[in-house]
């Protein structure tokens, strides 16, 4: 696993780094504090979304 993938964006991932890595996946989405503004993804790092929104924020 290459920790760059860590932090990088849900939305540049491939098929092939999700089919690869979906343990990665879990372990990045479970206890999930951000959502995505742009593409509804959730994430516990603001560094894997494009446009993360902390969860409870309105704005």
């Amino acid at each position: 696993m290459d920790d760059k993938l860590k932090t990088k964006s849900f939305c540049k991932w491939d098929k092939e780094a999700i089919a690869a890595n979906i343990d990665v996946i879990y372990e990045l989405t479970a206890k999930r504090k951000f959502v995505c503004r742009n593409c509804a993804r959730v994430a516990r790092r603001k560094a894997n979304l494009c446009k993360p929104m902390a969860f409870g924020d309105k704005h």
